[in-house]
């Protein structure tokens, strides 16, 4: 209801917003994935809110043919990110099948973060009646099997090809929320030491909700967001060099480089040293940019910089119109 309301009080940027993205609209490459360069020292693939659904066909297929079109791809793929919303209601059949279809259909290994709809929404259309802090250790005890690791909170890290992904989540502090977030001081504080020890190397810190403000979210999903006010990540990141917050939740789309510029609603952008990847929703439709599902983007990291390909993983339509470079410091 509320991003139906923010595009009505915005219709015009939502309307500007997919008519620059959409048009000129980029060329396609088929059969096979392939935008990397030489040199390059990590590939992942970002995608986010796939929204499994234990009766739902439609999403279970476009995360096994996403994921299934990465075995084509002619640049080496070393992970798959899923910034949250693993599954619609919270519940253990379609939790399972999200990681049964990462197992069958996955070339790499797929590091994800719980998002609002695997834990606060327990009990979303009666589907499931267990507390929120049941789903979390739901979470924790499947992502564990899938990884082989041994995490008793749902936040951790992963080093892949020398760089560390962050993921952060729910504590379900005091019962929890239906869409907000609360973090401990042991969450916050094992942010703070995991980017300290990472020496300046490229970090990224993988979260569902984005950070207040950042991405246009004030206009794309208002007043869901991580409030900094109780949670305050911000301050924690600009501490350090080279970090990039990955996050999903806002449903926003693709929005070309030209969206971002006269819209001001970029999938990635800067503030005070820390950079903000927006990803758009790859379960169900989006807003204000391109609206169908089925996108994300595929993140290189180089000795010099780190470049974000927006592009369809089901149709390997490459948006070359939202390309964006950020400069390692």
């Amino acid at each position: 209801m509320r991003v139906f309301k923010s595009i009505l009080a915005n219709f015009s940027s939502f309307i500007m917003a997919i008519i620059l993205t959409v048009f000129p609209y980029a060329g396609f490459e088929l059969p096979v994935i392939n935008n990397a360069k030489e040199n390059c020292n990590l590939t992942a693939e970002l995608i986010s809110d796939v929204h499994i659904e234990q009766y739902d066909v439609f999403r279970k297929a476009f995360l096994a043919v996403g994921l299934g079109n990465l075995k084509r791809a002619k640049a080496e793929i070393n992970t798959v990110v899923v910034a949250g919303d693993l599954t619609n209601y919270a519940d253990e059949i379609s939790l399972a099948k999200y990681y049964e279809i990462l197992k069958k259909h996955s070339p790499v290994a797929v590091i994800s973060a719980a998002g609002n709809h695997d834990i606060g929404h327990v009990g979303d259309r009666g589907v499931t009646d267990i507390s929120r802090e049941e789903a979390k250790a739901n979470f924790i005890k499947y992502n564990n099997e899938y990884l082989g690791t041994e995490s008793d909170n749902n936040y951790y890290t992963m080093v892949v090809n020398g760089y560390k992904f962050i993921v952060l989540g729910d504590d379900v502090i005091d019962g929890g929320h239906w869409d907000a977030m609360d973090m401990s001081k042991e969450q916050l504080r094992f942010l703070d030491e995991e980017l300290a020890s990472s020496d300046g190397k490229p970090t990224f810190v993988v979260c569902h909700w984005p950070v207040d403000g950042m991405n246009g979210q004030e206009i794309t999903y208002p007043d869901s967001s991580i409030d900094l006010s109780t949670n305050d990540i911000k301050t924690i990141m600009e501490k350090y060099k080279n970090v990039f917050y990955i996050s999903g939740h806002s449903h926003g789309g693709i929005r070309s480089n030209a969206a971002a510029e006269y819209c001001g609603m970029s999938n990635v952008e800067q503030q005070n040293g820390v950079t903000y990847v927006s990803l758009p929703s790859f379960g169900i439709v989006n807003s204000f940019g391109y609206p169908w599902s089925g996108t994300g983007f595929q993140m290189e990291v180089y000795d010099d910089r780190v470049i974000f390909r927006a592009r369809n993983f089901l149709t390997n339509y490459w948006f070359t119109n939202a390309v964006f470079a950020v400069e390692i410091q």
